[in-house]
C-alpha cells in the first residue's frame, strides 16, 4: 500500500497546490446552507447559536472550489457533491459556469429523517457531473436512488454529516480504477479516505 498523505487547512488554499489535471475523481460533502433559524423546525443537533449552517464560520464559496475541483480533475472524470434543495439551483449553475456537464440527479434514500412543513424529509441529492467527454460508471446496473442506513452513535459515527462507508465505496468505485487519485476537499470524517483505502485508491 502507497503511504497516505493527508493536507490539513483552509481546501481554498490548499486545492491551489494540487497540479492541473492529477486527479481521477473528485468526491464530496461539502458545507452547505441548513432552514433558516425560526422558519422551520430546528434539528436538535445544531447548537442553539448557530445560523443557517451547521459549521462554524461561512459556507463556502461553491465557485471557487468547484473551479479549483474542474481544474485538478483530468480529462473525461467524474465529479459528485452532495446537496440539498437549497442549494441545488446554485450548484448545478455553478458547476456548469466552471466547466462541468451534468450527468445525473442521485437520490439517496435515508432510513432517517427531519420534520418538515412541506414534507418530511427522508432524502439528500447526490450531484454527479464529467469533465470532458462522457465514460460510463463502471457498474452500469446502479441505479440513480439508493437506499441508506445512516451512521449512528451507536455504530461509530463520529461527524453531523457523515455519510455510509457503503455508499461512498459504491461511488468510488464506479467513478475510478484501483491505484487512482480521489479527492475530497471536505474531509469531515475521511469516510471518502478510507472508501479508498479499502478499494485500493
Amino acid at each position: 500500500m502507497k503511504d497516505i498523505e493527508l493536507w490539513h487547512g483552509d481546501c481554498l488554499k490548499l486545492m491551489k497546490e494540487i497540479p492541473d489535471g492529477s486527479v481521477d475523481l473528485v468526491v464530496t460533502d461539502p458545507p452547505y446552507k441548513m432552514t433558516k433559524r425560526g422558519k422551520s423546525c430546528r434539528p436538535n443537533w445544531m447548537p442553539n447559536k448557530m445560523g443557517d449552517n451547521v459549521f462554524q464560520g461561512s459556507v463556502p464559496d461553491p465557485a471557487i472550489w468547484m473551479g479549483e475541483a474542474f481544474r485538478v480533475l483530468k480529462e473525461q472524470t467524474h465529479f459528485y457533491t452532495f446537496c440539498n434543495t437549497n442549494d441545488l439551483g446554485l450548484y448545478l449553475n455553478t458547476a456548469k459556469s466552471s466547466g462541468f456537464k451534468f450527468h445525473n440527479l442521485i437520490t439517496i434514500v435515508k432510513d432517517t429523517g427531519m420534520p418538515n412543513r412541506w414534507y418530511y424529509k427522508q432524502c439528500e441529492l447526490l450531484l454527479f457531473f464529467r469533465k470532458g467527454k462522457a465514460k460510463p460508471i463502471n457498474d452500469m446496473t446502479s441505479r440513480d436512488n439508493i437506499k441508506v442506513v445512516m451512521p449512528k452513535k451507536s455504530n461509530g459515527k463520529l461527524h453531523i454529516t457523515q455519510k455510509p462507508l457503503s455508499l461512498i465505496e459504491l461511488i468510488v468505485t464506479n467513478s475510478s480504477k484501483e491505484g487512482e487519485v480521489v479527492l475530497d476537499p471536505f474531509m469531515g470524517s475521511s469516510t471518502t479516505g478510507i472508501a479508498c483505502l479499502n478499494t485500493n485508491r
